[in-house]
C-alpha cells in the first residue's frame, strides 16, 4: 500500500500534469507576425512527434522488438484511430482560436471524455450496458451534454456584447465555434479508441519486461504520429492557401519556433508525467487520476482565459453560467471515473 506521502505527491503530478496541459495553447497568443497554421504546425510537429518518439527510446529502449511481435493490423489501427484524433486537434486549433482557451478546452474535453468513454463500451462490451457501469457512462454523458450547454449558454452571452482587442481572437461567429468545438470532441474521442483497441501491444511489452509505467508510451507514440499527418495536411493547405511559408523566415519571429515547441512540450509533458503520477498514487490513483487531470486542465484553461482578457468584457450572470457549467462538467468526469472502477 502506498504511504500518504506518496498519494499526496502523485496527486501534485497529476496536477502539474493538468495545469500543462491545461496552458499548452497559451504560448499561442504571443506568436506575433505568425498566422495559426504556422505555430500550429511547429506544436504539431514537436508534441506529437518529437517529444512522443524520444521518450519512447529513453524508456523503452527495445521498442522495435515490441512492435515487430504485434500484429501489423493492431499498429494500423493504433494509428489509424490516432489519425481521426489528430482531426480532432486541428479542430482544436480553430475552436480555441474562434472561442477562446477556457471555452473551447471546457467543451472538446467534455465531449471527448464522454464519447471516449462511452464508444468503447458499445463496441467492445454492449452487453454491459444494463449494468451499473453502463448506467453510470450514459448517466456521465448525459450530465456531460448538461454541462456543456451551459458553458455554451455562457460562450454565446459573452459573444452578444461587442468584441474587443480583448476577445478570444474576433473570428468568426460563436455558432461557428461551437460546431467546430463539438467536432473536435467528437474526433479527440478516439484518441481512447488507440488505447482501447491496442491491449495488444501492452501485452507484448508485460512480456518483454517494460514497467507498466512506460508502455502506454508503446501507444501514445504511433497514435499520435497518426494524429501529427491530419495536422501537417491541414497546416500545408493553409501554408499553400496563404503563402505563409515565408512567415517561417520573418524577421522578428525567432521567438515564435520557442513558443510553438514550448507548446508541444506543455502538452505532450502533462501526457507523460500523468502516468508517473496515476502510478505513484497506486490504487488511489486509478480512481481519482483521471477526473483530477481533466479537472486541472479545465481550471487551468479557464484561469488562462481570464487571465488573457478572454472574459474580461463578460457580465456576471454570463460568468454565473460558465463557472456553473464548469462545475457540472467536473461532476460529470466524476461519475465516469466512478463507472470505469465499478
Amino acid at each position: 500500500m502506498n504511504s500518504y506521502g506518496d498519494v499526496l505527491l502523485g496527486a501534485g503530478i497529476v496536477v502539474l500534469a493538468g495545469i500543462l496541459q491545461g496552458l499548452f495553447a497559451v504560448p499561442m497568443k504571443f506568436a506575433r507576425r505568425w498566422n495559426h497554421e504556422n505555430i500550429w504546425l511547429i506544436f504539431a510537429l514537436t508534441g506529437l512527434v518529437i517529444f512522443p518518439w524520444l521518450l519512447t527510446s529513453l524508456t523503452v529502449p527495445d521498442f522495435l522488438d515490441v512492435y515487430s511481435a504485434t500484429s501489423t493490423r493492431t499498429i494500423v489501427k493504433i494509428a489509424g484511430f490516432g489519425l481521426f484524433w489528430g482531426i480532432g486537434a486541428t479542430f482544436t486549433g480553430i475552436g480555441l482560436n474562434m472561442l477562446g482557451i477556457g471555452l473551447g478546452l471546457a467543451i472538446i474535453l467534455g465531449l471527448s471524455a464522454s464519447v471516449g468513454s462511452l464508444v468503447p463500451l458499445l463496441f467492445l462490451h454492449p452487453e454491459k450496458l444494463g449494468t451499473s457501469e453502463g448506467r453510470l457512462y450514459v448517466g456521465g454523458t448525459a450530465v456531460m451534454l448538461a454541462g456543456i450547454a451551459l458553458v455554451s449558454r455562457a460562450g454565446a452571452l459573452r459573444d452578444k456584447r461587442p468584441v474587443s482587442s480583448s476577445s478570444p481572437s474576433g473570428k468568426g461567429s460563436f455558432g461557428l465555434g461551437l460546431l467546430v468545438a463539438v467536432a473536435s470532441g467528437l474526433f479527440s474521442s478516439a484518441l481512447n479508441f488507440s488505447y482501447a483497441f491496442g491491449g495488444e501491444v501492452l501485452t507484448g511489452a508485460a512480456r518483454a519486461g517494460v514497467p507498466s509505467v512506460w508502455a502506454s508510451n508503446l501507444i501514445a507514440a504511433p497514435a499520435t504520429t497518426g494524429g501529427f499527418v491530419a495536422n501537417a495536411v491541414y497546416c500545408g493547405y493553409q501554408l499553400f492557401k496563404n503563402s505563409s511559408t515565408v512567415k517561417f523566415r520573418a524577421p522578428g519571429t525567432r521567438r515564435n519556433w520557442l513558443l510553438g515547441t514550448l507548446m508541444g512540450a506543455f502538452w505532450f509533458g502533462g501526457l507523460a508525467i500523468y502516468g508517473l503520477g496515476v502510478a505513484r498514487m497506486g490504487d488511489f490513483g486509478t480512481v481519482v487520476g483521471w477526473p483530477l487531470l481533466m479537472g486541472a486542465i479545465i481550471l487551468a484553461s479557464n484561469a488562462a482565459g481570464f487571465a488573457t482578457g478572454e472574459w474580461r468584457a463578460a457580465r456576471a450572470v454570463t460568468i454565473r453560467y460558465l463557472f456553473a457549467g464548469m462545475a457540472v462538467i467536473l461532476f460529470a468526469l466524476w461519475i465516469l471515473a466512478l463507472a470505469q472502477r465499478t
